[in-house]
């Protein structure tokens, strides 16, 4: 369509309502293009290794966990002593994914306000932020599958709507004025050619719609 109708510009480049609609046309296909290239861009699956990360998070959990059991249990204080989990088989095996990230954010705030004392049994401030670069890591990687999801949605939506409006635009507005060059068969039948490319794609779109 666009090769046939850029071979005979200088036919309608006198027309300005013609070459206003073509050039309307041009942008609308530049758009979809630009949109085909973005949602092929997206990636089909995540950047890390969730396993992978999931054991680090479960390791640096563990190890803060277990000294904080210990200043827990030398400070008397039960409430901290009862949250914590210090076995390696809860955090690994009975924790589903999203109950492992919710115990280590709670764990890395209730350490917040006591880590200059928990420092004292080891937690330094290194250790406290490997645990935060941990949870932060494993958490993008529980949430970028449903973004990648979600984007990829969005993206085939606009593409889906540029395509009908390029299509509404074609039978609106540049069949009608393809009338004007009735009498160049060269043009107007390389024309027709073109649209009956473009038509069945359309027709079979409209008919899915409709089953």
């Amino acid at each position: 369509m666009s090769i046939t109708l850029k071979s005979n510009e200088d036919k309608f480049s006198g027309i300005p309502v013609f070459k206003n609609v073509v050039g309307e046309l041009n942008s609308q296909v530049e758009n979809t293009n630009n949109l085909l290239i973005q949602v092929e861009a997206i990636p089909s699956q995540t950047s890390g290794n969730k396993k992978v990360a999931r054991t680090e998070l479960i390791a640096i959990t563990l190890k803060v966990s277990n000294v904080a059991k210990v200043y827990a249990y030398m400070k008397k204080d039960e409430n901290l002593g009862n949250f914590l989990i210090c076995s390696e088989s809860a955090l690994a095996s009975k924790m589903r994914q999203q109950e492992l990230l919710s115990y280590s954010k709670s764990l890395d705030k209730k350490i917040m306000p006591i880590l200059s004392e928990l420092a004292e049994y080891g937690v330094t401030e290194e250790l406290k932020s490997e645990l935060t670069k941990e949870i932060s890591e494993f958490e993008i990687l529980l949430t970028e599958p449903r973004q990648l999801i979600s984007e990829r949605k969005t993206t085939n939506e606009l593409i889906e709507e540029q395509i009908d409006k390029t299509y509404k635009l074609l039978i609106n507005q540049l069949d009608p004025l393809m009338e004007l060059f009735i009498d160049d068969k060269e043009f107007y039948l390389a024309y027709k050619s073109a649209r009956m490319i473009v038509d069945p794609a359309k027709r079979k779109k409209v008919e899915e719609e409709n089953v």
